[in-house]
């Protein structure tokens, strides 16, 4: 075979698993789709994957190509959901001063975003009871921060980790809150508040935290 030939077979071989890729990326996408619609509800802990087959039009042979369970599945969609939004957090709270300034930011950006799109917070509120609050990242960044917040004698606490779990469990069950039966607008300040004196920052400090304006988070 001429030298033409075998670069025609390789160029056409190159093709086709693009295009199989392609499709691959396409299907599996659709599967994170479907599940989004299903799980962004208030019954969506429920789940089934039948359920997410028929919405994805697939088949549950097809599924288990691409997901071995459904908590594979639910980690994978708790990354789409929050690592750009994550991204845009983390790098705003870098530019802030101190654990109780990212603190009481990051809780009110989660709380902002699902009271603006309740699919998007309901589905963290599901996604959460399968893994990490708020997924890995989430869960790894404000340990972080609590840690940090100790360090430096802004926390009053013996274990970041009963910290993390305040923040986040308060924060997750003020979302639940206000997505089943809605909250002022001032609730994110509120839980803001009550969470820094908690864990032990003084009220004059926090009073000028909440006060100052939040921007939207942004790379």
């Amino acid at each position: 075979m001429s030298q033409a030939s075998l670069q025609q077979v390789g160029a056409a071989a190159d093709r086709r698993s693009q295009e199989l890729g392609g499709r691959r990326e396409r299907t599996r996408q659709r599967v994170l789709d479907a599940a989004f619609r299903l799980i962004g509800r208030e019954r969506g802990l429920s789940v089934r994957i039948e359920e997410i087959c028929a919405l994805a039009q697939i088949s549950r042979g097809t599924f288990y190509n691409y997901f071995a369970s459904l908590d594979e599945l639910f980690s994978a969609l708790s990354f789409e959901l929050s690592h750009e939004f994550n991204l845009s957090v983390q790098a705003t709270l870098a530019r802030m001063s101190d654990g109780a300034e990212r603190t009481n930011a990051a809780m009110r950006y989660y709380l902002e975003r699902a009271r603006r799109d309740p699919q998007w917070g309901w589905a963290m509120v599901n996604i959460s009871a399968h893994g990490p609050l708020f997924g890995a990242e989430t869960y790894e960044s404000a340990l972080r921060t609590v840690q940090e917040g100790i360090e430096r004698g802004e926390f009053d606490l013996e274990d970041a980790r009963f910290g993390r779990d305040m923040i986040l469990g308060t924060c997750l069950a003020a979302m639940i809150t206000q997505l089943r039966e809605g909250s002022p607008d001032s609730q994110p300040l509120m839980v803001s508040r009550h969470i820094l004196r908690s864990l032990g920052v003084p009220e004059a400090r926090v009073a000028d935290i909440i006060a100052k304006p939040l921007s939207p988070p942004t790379r």
